[in-house]
């Protein structure tokens, strides 16, 4: 059995050669001159800034020719952003259908749920390639966004608000393919409404028929799909996961043992990814990533 644990860093801390200490405190008795002493209760809302993570929803399908582009802007928002960012790639709707050149489904209920028109975003409905940035409207665009907007709108959601921190743990059997995962929140601050907890896998380097309307021939037979959603550890739309009074240093601890992976999953490319949202505005609030292997 092999196990992976991703642990977030709260604060870094810098550490100063004796000789830098005066210093130090002048400038600190400077803007501090009425203060007897600083209390710290609250330092992690203090100190710790810019650490909500993004995530990114690019609604594809292997026959939208213009999709491999918007791929491309997601991967080079990753490049830039490192693991701040995290990509989705939700193959659903009318780009997504079979035919002898394209046998393939890529399609699964969770990412058919969140297409939907009836209860879920409608993306694919607007036209392929669309997407959303943390599910929330940035820069007055709408929620769904061409790939155009997604650099302004990712810039913009990086400068968020954190109000809780993910860390998660799995533990996965290559024999059984039983995978387990344990999901921490910790709130870093008050929040007014309900909360939910969302846990979902992707898969990396899968090799199939993609169209690109920038290469001739435009079908590419042997297309590298990546960060590709392929169900759901705990329902398409996750479980309740706190409710209010939400206050600063809440946790809950969750728990999904025992998810069996279906063995046309390629395991050394399969991610968890976990993400917590408003229950009423289906913003997303925080987002982590691990593989399993």
């Amino acid at each position: 059995m092999k196990s992976n644990i991703h642990e977030f860093l709260d604060v870094k801390i810098i550490t100063m050669s004796k000789k830098f200490i005066p210093l130090f405190f002048v400038a600190a008795s400077a803007l501090v001159v009425s203060c007897d002493k600083v209390s710290f209760a609250n330092q992690d809302t203090a100190i710790k800034v810019n650490t909500r993570k993004v995530l990114i929803e690019d609604y594809t399908g292997h026959q939208c020719g213009n999709c491999p582009n918007a791929a491309k802007v997601a991967e080079s928002l990753h490049e830039k952003y490192g693991d701040k960012v995290v990509i989705i790639a939700v193959h659903a709707g009318f780009f997504t259908k079979l035919n002898s050149e394209f046998p393939t489904s890529y399609t699964c209920q969770a990412g058919n749920d969140w297409d939907s028109q009836n209860g879920g975003f409608g993306v694919s409905a607007a036209g392929n390639p669309n997407g959303m940035i943390n599910r929330k409207n940035y820069n007055e665009t709408g929620l769904i966004q061409k790939e155009t907007k997604w650099a302004a709108s990712v810039s913009q959601a990086a400068q968020d608000i954190e109000f809780c921190d993910l860390t998660l743990s799995t533990s996965y059997d290559e024999t059984s393919r039983k995978l387990t995962t344990n999901v921490k929140t910790k709130f870093r601050r008050s929040y007014p409404n309900n909360t939910k907890l969302c846990v979902v896998f992707t898969e990396d380097s899968i090799i199939g028929p993609q169209k690109d309307y920038t290469k001739n021939p435009d079908v590419v037979h042997h297309y590298e799909f990546m960060h590709m959603l392929r169900g759901s550890i705990n329902g398409s739309w996750g479980a309740n996961l706190k409710a209010p009074p939400i206050k600063y240093n809440d946790s809950v601890m969750v728990s999904y043992p025992n998810f069996v992976l279906d063995a046309k999953f390629k395991d050394k490319n399969v991610s968890v990814v976990a993400f917590v949202y408003d229950a009423i505005s289906r913003e997303v609030l925080q987002v982590e990533k691990i593989k399993i292997r």
